[in-house]
C-alpha cells in the first residue's frame, strides 16, 4: 500500500466504529462534558431492538427527578461508605461534603479520572462483582448503589450471589441503600408480561465512534428485590418513591432468631 494510501486510511480511521469495554461510551461522554461543560447523549439499544438515550446531565448534579430519593440515599449513608458505580462523582462529592469516609469504585478507568479532577479523594478502578471478603477494600458501614447500579449484577441468580458475597465486606450494622424500578418497556414490547424475568435485558451503548460492548443488566420491582434479598439473608425496607416509578430501599443483614 503507498504511503499516501495508508495516510488517509489513517485519517479516516478515527471515524470507524471502535469496540471498546460496556462502559466506556458513556464515560467518554460523561469526560467530554466535563471538559467542554456541554451535556452530552449516549445512545443506548436492548437487545430486543428497543432504542433510547442517556443524558449526561444527570451525572453532574442531584437535582431532577430523582432529587428525594437522592436526598434520602446520602442522609442515609453514614461511617465509611462504598460508592458502587461512581460515574462522575456525584454521590461520592456529596458523601464528602458530609465529612463521611468514601471509598469511590467504577469499572471504568476514564469514569475514575474523572472522579479524580472533580475532587473525589480515593476513587479506583474495581467492578463491584469482583467484591467479596478477600478483597483488599476492607469494611465498610455503607454500600450505595445510585442510580440503578445494583442493575450491573445482570439478572436475579447473580444478584442473590453478589449480596451474598457482600456480607464479607460490610461492618456489624451496615446497610445496602439501593434504587431501583420495575422495567417500564417489557421485553419484546409485551405490556402484559409480569414476569420477573422481564426485568433482565442485554445493553449496548454508542458515542460518537465508540461502540461499547453488550452487557446484561436487571431492573428490579420492589417485590423482586425484596425476595431476592430476603433469600440472601437480608431485611429490606423501602425509604421512599418517586412518580416515576423508581424506589429507595435499605437491605440489612437479617437478625438469626
Amino acid at each position: 500500500m503507498s504511503g499516501v494510501g495508508s495516510g488517509r486510511l489513517a485519517r479516516w480511521a478515527r471515524y470507524w466504529p471502535r469496540r471498546v469495554a460496556p462502559a466506556e461510551p458513556l464515560a467518554a461522554a460523561l469526560l467530554d462534558h466535563f471538559e467542554t461543560g456541554r451535556p452530552r447523549r449516549v445512545a443506548a439499544t436492548r437487545a430486543d431492538g428497543v432504542e433510547f438515550e442517556i443524558e449526561t446531565e444527570e451525572y453532574f448534579t442531584l437535582d431532577g427527578e430523582l432529587a428525594a430519593l437522592d436526598a434520602k440515599a446520602i442522609e442515609r449513608c453514614h461511617g465509611r461508605v462504598l460508592d458502587v458505580g461512581a460515574g462522575a462523582g456525584r454521590h461520592a462529592l456529596a458523601l464528602e461534603a458530609r465529612g463521611l469516609e468514601v471509598v469511590a469504585i467504577d469499572v471504568s478507568p476514564i469514569a475514575v479520572a474523572l472522579c479524580e479532577a472533580r475532587g473525589v479523594k480515593d476513587a479506583r478502578v474495581f467492578d463491584v462483582m469482583d467484591l467479596s471478603s478477600d478483597e483488599p477494600l476492607g469494611r465498610f458501614d455503607s454500600l450505595l448503589f445510585g442510580m440503578q447500579t445494583i442493575g450491573v449484577a445482570g439478572g436475579f441468580e447473580t444478584l442473590g450471589e453478589l449480596l451474598k458475597r457482600l456480607k464479607g465486606c460490610l461492618a456489624p450494622g451496615a446497610e445496602l441503600i439501593v434504587d431501583s424500578s420495575d422495567l417500564r418497556e417489557a421485553w419484546d414490547g409485551d405490556d402484559s408480561d409480569r414476569s420477573a424475568s422481564r426485568g433482565e435485558i442485554v445493553l449496548s451503548t454508542r458515542y460518537r465512534g465508540w461502540r461499547g460492548d453488550p452487557f446484561p443488566w436487571i431492573y428490579l420491582a420492589e417485590e423482586d428485590l425484596k425476595r431476592i434479598a430476603s433469600a440472601a439473608g437480608f431485611e429490606m425496607e423501602t425509604l421512599g418513591r418517586v412518580a416515576s416509578g423508581e424506589y429507595l430501599a435499605v437491605l440489612r443483614v437479617a437478625e438469626v432468631c
